[in-house]
């Protein structure tokens, strides 16, 4: 690092000590927001569970005659990509876009449905699928659209204080694309939120619905995210209790399957930019947090070249005295 002049090195100080402030500020602004959502999505908990109970109850009859349900041969396959709209967050969304791309270019996997706990093989060759992005957030729809794949619709606007009602435009395309057939197969791509320094990119199938990846995705909610043991112990006892669970339907099985399913792939969708929303405040945080402690770091390798130089500049000083007084002497 170059040492510089003593005033040099006081402009040096005062500068990266500003830069500090804001980065400790952005720090506290991101911890505060992460708050917020993760308490969201615990509290979305509860419902989740209770809808998820009841299809688990109607497993033998959730095929019939919904056409959320219908399952088709892969031709066209519809990607939600959840991202943030603004950056210092770190790697986040080059960690999803990074997997959602390998997906894409090698889509096999991508055209596998997964329906009643079975994996339905492509009947087409997958290199001939066709894969549009919906995306969510700025920084993903310019990865995307820079990796040249298709962008047909986007939604820049959403944020930490989003509801779920403000979710019904984007499920109200979804629905109405996979119904008439347009897209065979729809997944979500989103940051899962493990810890406050760890997340995990995950793609999920939401149409057809997958049982499976609800499951999976019920699993990583709330408080119990971190214990692998007794999220699956939760989640046997709700398929245990939703089993032995008898249901009066008014009017019909069918019609209370109509009216559930939407409500739950909107849940699904809605939490999983709840988790996309924690993961980037928390990555956003540590970002900052790292950002801080070079900053300090940097401010007292300065103050140290700074006292050094202000040393030399005394020592020379004095020596310059001293060598006037011998000459006049």
């Amino acid at each position: 690092m170059a040492k510089g002049s003593a005033k040099e090195l006081r402009k040096r100080i005062k500068s990266v000590g500003n830069i500090k402030k804001i980065t400790k500020a952005m720090e506290m602004v991101a911890a505060a927001k992460m708050k917020k959502v993760i308490a969201k999505a615990i509290s979305s908990r509860s419902y989740s569970e209770a809808a998820w109970s009841i299809l688990v109850n109607l497993s033998d009859s959730v095929r019939r005659g919904n056409p959320l349900l219908a399952t088709r041969p892969v031709k066209r396959i519809g990607i939600v990509l959840f991202s943030s709209n603004k950056g210092l967050c770190g790697g986040l969304n080059n960690q999803l876009v990074k997997k959602i791309i390998e997906q894409v270019k090698s889509p096999y996997s991508l055209s596998i449905n997964r329906v009643r706990g079975t994996k339905i093989e492509p009947s087409v060759d997958p290199k001939k699928i066709e894969i549009e992005f919906i995306t969510v957030g700025r920084k993903g729809t310019e990865a995307i659209i820079q990796a040249k794949q298709k962008v047909v619709a986007s939604f820049l606007d959403w944020n930490e204080q989003l509801g779920l009602e403000n979710v019904y435009p984007l499920t109200e395309f979804l629905f109405e694309k996979y119904e008439e057939a347009y897209y065979d197969k729809i997944v979500v791509a989103y940051t899962n939120f493990v810890s406050i320094v760890k997340n995990e990119p995950k793609i999920r199938q939401i149409l057809p619905l997958s049982r499976q990846d609800m499951e999976k995705q019920l699993e990583e909610l709330g408080k119990e995210s971190r214990e692998p043991a007794k999220r699956k112990e939760r989640m046997d006892e709700i398929k245990e209790r939703a089993e032995d669970t008898y249901y009066l339907f008014e009017s019909s099985k069918e019609d209370v399957l109509r009216r559930i399913l939407p409500r739950m792939i909107e849940s699904q969708i809605y939490q999983a930019f709840l988790e996309s929303q924690a993961s980037e405040f928390s990555a956003r945080m540590l970002t900052m947090k790292n950002a801080s402690d070079v900053a300090e770091d940097m401010m007292e390798d300065f103050s140290l070249y700074y006292n050094l130089a202000r040393q030399a500049g005394i020592t020379k000083e004095l020596a310059e005295i001293s060598a006037g007084i011998t000459s006049m002497e």
